[in-house]
């Protein structure tokens, strides 16, 4: 039975009460309502009362009543009675124009419209909601709800309700449970509900055992009820199933929030996000360990909008109280050792208060005692040669019994033999410590599932029992894909950390390294990234070496124009890490300076290492900046050493991630992880190292550095309004105020960028009620007027304004200059642009004949810049005449030199009126190759001038140069510019063919919609071949994007639209590499042009035509392989009909050509998708013997495809996706 005709059935035969507990729930997610009343129910039950309406809720004061009736007999009568109720405000006592909605709620299916139509006739407000409607959004939008309300499962277990997952959690041996009081998370509590609603994504992380589970499991809890949200946890156990069920709950679900806990162990993480990406009623909260954290937000920023916050351990007086009030523990000073010991882990003080006795109290000393006779005793059943066979399947994260797994061939070395291990295997799997699976060969592979209990056998293994050589795990295991010693050590570090454990590690990790310097340089490169702190001396002698044997080279070259950054410089990644231990800072800084100097690695990772991923310390409570300050000091003493431009470039780095005061990463013993986006808050402390930055800064004036330097002093102490906020103007004016005898070296010049920072200056002084500090007297007047011009048509309010017209001819004239200086700097080029046309309009409306010459010098002074004072001319040409304006700039300017400023002064001329002179004027203007003019510009003077567009279209297509600006010779798209081609070319279509291709030839998007194509094709209809032609010599991709815009032509009325796109088609079945560009003519992704009976008329002719060459049906199914599915079962079962021998078996192509997921996202939907396809295909084909064959056929592919989905779900249980 179908899932929907579980609900349907469970619908059926449901009682009133239970369905009244359905409906209330029900009406809460579809509508979205608030605050409802269950007026009609007896409080926690699933009972009924009298009341009317059965269910009401209350927004903006108005009403949304509920009617529910889970009555089989006369249904007409009860629909009838609940609607006129509902109306009466005798029984409902209030005014029922306060009404807004009546939702009327029955289970009788079938219902007879002539009973709807009567009901919904009683008032325009009534809805009526039956049986289908209901189990149709119970099974796609609100599947949680059927299985809370009416135990409909949920796909295959995967998810489950968070009462079946605390259940298990508080039985577990090996977790903590769940089902006690939350206590003192209370602040922690509001940010997280906070957070869960103004986010898609929240994941909560933290050190292992600070109670994130519990607090996320409350946290979703509360969300859920206030919303009337259906809640979901994400079972961490291992489900081979769990992609089945993400597709079949979440993709479609409604109003729905999901726990995924521990997410870091989730193999099917990746598809997860995508679908709840794509569903915009899903929320999802997260929790992992602090250690996983950096790889879990690389996962889901991509994807989903999300916040993370870190949940602070417990306090040790609070851990205290919970164990004497919720666990009896009594012993006061035992209490007190217990939470010293556990570091505010409080699972670790639970497990001991539950398990260690009076006799072995005095024995705990580390956290790592703590576990130990938790664990013990978790594992008593277990013989210690079964506990040591657990131990090494902990250590290296799972195993594979087959020939070549790590694991299996340490457990054989051991002598633990195939038996044996299975044996120990299948009784961890029945306590669910260990998940199993069988891969299509049979081959049985083993993950670990309790977290807690793995890292205590990691650290037992190793650290305590002496079980295992650490130093010989790390150098068997570095050169595996994914080295297991660096999880273990995490592990280790982690749970289990003290001084001993740290010890042990720093020993083990110097006997590794004396064997792997030697040996391969990856795995050699990957340990010392991990854990150079370690090892900081070994460390710091391999980098020493490196610098010593590198050849020296230049970095600056372009360094300031490129942004790209990587972290793959080993010597980098030490140097940041050692820099932040005290004790080995000094000679980490100064073979950094030695590396800069040298450049002996990329700039990309210069930028990585100065940038803001590792500027500022590794250690998030930094307030003082100790090593930031020594940065700067040992790269400004090193270049007044040397004046190295590899010195100055990574200085500028650095300071401007100080001056951004963004840092993005954090450490803890060792291991580094990534936190986004930490803005430090403005201090004392951080305005010094501000202002120590420009200082180091200063040093780089007066090279080729310093425009980067001064636009980052501008930056700092710019401002949006008027003036600055009162906060942001104290912040800037404490870093201003230790720098002061340092500004007028980055404010030297006349100009209007040096007065606009002068004058943010000066408010940020009076806003911080000081007098102003510099003085503007040096600033010239035309500097002043120039700078107000640019702010008066500025698009960022600047609050200093001048408009041309306020100023006197003589300033007029003296601005000019100042505006052109602007015009060629980028960041102010549009503003200086827009005030020199102003400024140059107000000229000419005063003195037009001066303007002219005025005009004439202003175009000399921009070089190759060129700006047309349009609206200047446009006046002028009015007073004067256009032709004589025309004239007397061409008696000062060269006419080839300012093509743009005469093609403006041409159009002028062509508006005012032609003669024969003129139009021989303008056709030996096309001498210079260059475009002028459209067809648009041309329309106008053949009314005048017949035959003349075609005379100018020849002379233009013979003499073009430039092919770049060719489309713009074709003007607008308008229906009618594109028919009057037909009216000028028609005697001659040459020319325009000619300039079409060479315009395609330019910029081949111009014509995007192939309208002009289509009206030169109707001209001449051999410009298909032509066509053809010129796109057999384009680049792959260009000819394939080309292709799909001609690909619309297949449900075109236009018959000349089919022509073209059919001899497309028919070239491209010609060429042997058909099945690869024939796609490119399909409409693949408008799925519109499917639903068209013109499209499959000319398919079904398309396969006709084609039905005897199997190479090109082949090709057809290839192409309509990446269409929906729907579309695919529809082709391949017209090709596969229409071909009764069987010819075609084995030649077509039954599956999508590129699966629509990822190697990080997985294809197992995408595959059963494959398989419903086939299986769709099959039902379509006529019965008889004629197609057993063909049904032969597409059961051996899904067989192969199940194959493939199992394939599948074994790599992803090994975390190879």
């Amino acid at each position: 039975m179908s899932r929907i005709n579980q609900i349907e059935e469970e619908l059926r035969q449901i009682e009133g009460g239970r369905f009244q507990t359905l409906a209330n729930q029900y009406l809460c997610r579809r509508y979205s309502l608030g605050n409802c009343v269950h007026y009609g129910s007896n409080f926690g039950t699933d009972k009924t009362t009298t009341g009317v309406p059965d269910m009401y809720s209350v927004e903006d004061n108005k009403f949304f009543f509920a009617a529910f009736t889970s009555s089989t007999s006369d249904i007409r009568k009860k629909l009838l009675a609940d609607a006129h109720n509902c109306l009466d405000e005798s029984k409902t006592h209030i005014d029922s124009s306060l009404i807004d909605r009546i939702v009327l709620c029955h289970t009788t299916p079938r219902l007879d419209p002539s009973i709807t139509a009567e009901v919904l006739n009683i008032d325009s407000r009534i809805e009526i909601i039956g049986p289908e409607a209901i189990a149709e959004d119970l099974d796609k939008k609100y599947a949680p709800l059927a299985f809370l309300t009416l135990g409909i499962p949920l796909g295959k277990g995967s998810f489950i309700s968070p009462e079946a997952f605390v259940k298990r959690n508080s039985q577990g041996r090996f977790t903590t449970d769940q089902s006690k009081p939350l206590l003192y998370r209370d602040d922690d509590m509001s940010d997280i509900i906070k957070s869960i609603n103004q986010n898609k994504a929240v994941l909560i992380y933290g050190q292992s055992g600070c109670g994130k589970t519990r607090i996320a499991l409350e946290a979703c809890r509360k969300f859920s009820e206030e919303k009337s949200w259906g809640f979901l946890v994400l079972d961490s156990k291992y489900s081979d199933s769990i992609d089945e069920d993400i597709e079949l709950i979440l993709t479609e679900s409604e109003s729905l929030i999901i726990l995924v806990d521990d997410a870091n162990n989730q193999v099917s993480l990746d598809h997860l996000l995508s679908v709840c990406a794509g569903n915009d009623n899903l929320k999802i909260v997260f929790t992992c360990r602090k250690m996983y954290r950096n790889e879990l937000v690389a996962m889901i920023e991509t994807r989903l909008k999300h916040v993370d916050i870190e949940l602070a351990p417990l306090a040790p007086e609070k851990i205290n109280i919970v164990l004497e009030n919720e666990y009896g523990t009594i012993n006061r000073s035992f209490r007190e050792r217990v939470t010293a010991i556990a570091n505010g882990n409080l699972r670790l003080a639970i497990m001991a208060a539950i398990s260690l006795t009076e006799g072995n109290r005095e024995a705990v000393r580390e956290p790592y005692d703590l576990l130990k006779f938790y664990m013990d005793s978790a594992l008593d059943k277990y013989t210690n040669r079964e506990r040591l066979l657990i131990e090494v399947v902990a250590i290296y994260d799972g195993l594979d019994i087959v020939e070549g797994d790590p694991c299996y061939e340490k457990l054989l070395k051991m002598g633990y033999n195939k038996i044996e291990i299975e044996e120990t295997i299948s009784k961890l799997a029945e306590q669910e410590i260990v998940t199993t699976l069988l891969s299509p060969d049979k081959e049985l592979s083993v993950r670990m599932e309790e977290q807690n209990l793995q890292d205590f056998l990691i650290c037992h293994h190793f650290a305590k029992a002496n079980h295992g050589s650490y130093a010989d795990f790390i150098v068997s295991t570095s050169e595996m894909p994914r080295a297991s010693y660096l999880k273990a050590a995490k592990s280790m570090v982690e749970v289990c950390g003290s001084e001993s454990v740290n010890s042990y590690i720093r020993k083990e990790c110097e006997e590794a390294w004396n064997i792997l310097e030697r040996g391969n340089r990856r795995a050699a490169n990957q340990f010392l990234t991990a854990f150079n702190q370690f090892i900081p001396v070994k460390a710091l002698a391999y980098v020493a070496k490196h610098i010593e044997g590198s050849s020296r080279a230049d970095i600056s070259e372009e360094a300031l124009g490129e942004s790209v950054t990587s972290d793959d410089s080993v010597v980098l990644s030490i140097l940041v890490s050692l820099m932040n231990l005290e004790e080995y800072s000094d000679m980490a800084l100064d073979l950094f300076v030695q590396c800069v100097e040298k450049g002996t690695e990329q700039l990309s990772q210069y930028r990585w290492a100065c940038g803001a991923n590792n500027a500022f310390s590794c250690n998030i409570k930094n307030g003082e900046f100790k090593i930031e300050n020594k940065k700067l000091d040992v790269l400004v003493d090193e270049y007044h050493k040397t004046g190295s431009c590899n010195i100055a470039v990574c200085l500028i780095f650095l300071t401007e991630a100080y001056l951004a005061s963004r840092a993005e990463r954090v450490s803890l013993d060792g291991t580094t992880y990534t936190i986004s986006a930490l803005s430090y808050n403005f201090t004392p402390e951080l305005a010094n190292l501000h202002a120590k930055c420009f200082r180091a800064l200063s040093n780089l004036l007066g090279t080729e550095y310093e425009e980067r330097v001064k636009s980052n002093f501008r930056q700092r102490f710019s401002f949006y309004g008027e003036k600055p906020g009162a906060k942001h103007a104290k912040g800037m004016n404490e870093v201003l105020s230790k720098i002061e005898d340092f500004i007028p070296l980055y404010i030297d010049e006349d100009s209007t960028s040096d007065l606009s920072c002068s004058l943010c200056i000066n408010k940020i002084y009076e806003a911080c009620g000081q007098n102003p500090l510099l003085n503007l007297k040096k600033f010239s007047q035309a500097t002043f007027d120039a700078l107000g011009c640019e702010n008066a048509f500025s698009s960022v309010e600047k609050g200093y304004k001048t408009l041309p017209k306020d100023l006197s001819y003589e300033r007029l004239e003296g601005v000019l200059p100042k505006l052109v200086e602007d015009s060629l700097l980028l960041e102010k080029q549009w503003d200086a642009n827009q005030a020199i046309e102003n400024v140059l309009l107000e000229i000419a409306n005063r003195k037009p004949n001066a303007a002219l010459k005025i005009i004439a010098e202003f175009m000399k002074s921009l070089g190759d810049a060129h700006v047309v004072p349009n609206a200047a001319l446009s006046y002028l040409a009015s007073t004067i005449g256009a032709k004589n304006l025309r004239k007397e700039l061409s008696k000062a300017l060269d006419i080839n030199a300012y093509p743009a400023l005469f093609d403006s002064l041409d159009l002028l001329v062509i508006n005012e009126g032609l003669d024969n002179q003129v139009l021989d004027e303008l056709l030996a203007r096309l001498e210079d190759g260059r475009y002028h003019f459209d067809l648009t510009t041309l329309e106008k003077i053949e009314l005048e001038h017949p035959g003349y567009t075609l005379l100018y279209t020849t002379k233009f297509s013979e003499s073009v140069k430039d092919f770049s600006n060719v489309w713009r010779f074709f003007g607008s798209k308008n229906e009618k510019h594109i028919s009057a081609l037909t009216n000028s070319f028609s005697s001659n279509p040459s020319p325009i063919v000619d300039l079409y291709f060479r315009a395609m030839e330019g910029f081949s998007h111009f014509d995007y919609d192939l309208s002009f194509l289509r009206c030169i094709v109707q001209i001449n209809p051999s410009v298909k071949n032509r066509f053809i032609e010129y796109s057999s010599k384009l680049d792959f991709d260009v000819w394939h994007e080309l292709m799909q815009r001609i690909s619309v032509f297949w449900t075109e009325s236009d018959g000349i639209a089919w022509q073209l796109l059919k001899s497309c088609i028919d070239d491209v079945l010609n060429k042997p590499l058909k099945r690869f560009e024939l796609s490119s003519l399909f409409p693949i992704h408008n799925a519109a042009a499917f639903s068209d009976d013109v499209f499959w008329c000319r398919f079904e002719s398309l396969v006709v035509e084609n039905r005897t060459g199997i190479e090109n049906l082949y090709a057809i199914s290839w192409a309509m392989s990446e269409c929906n599915d729907q579309t695919r079962i529809r082709a391949l079962s017209y090709i596969l009909t229409l071909d009764e021998e069987g010819s075609t078996i084995g030649h077509l192509s039954l599956r999508r050509s590129s699966m629509s997921g990822s190697f990080e996202v997985g294809f197992i939907p995408t595959k059963q998708r494959e398989i419903d396809v086939l299986k769709a295909i099959e039902q379509q084909l006529p019965a008889g013997v004629s197609y057993l064959k063909h049904r032969e056929w597409l059961a051996k592919t899904i067989e192969y495809i199940e194959t493939e989905i199992k394939k599948e779900k074994w790599d992803l249980f090994h975390g190879r996706h």
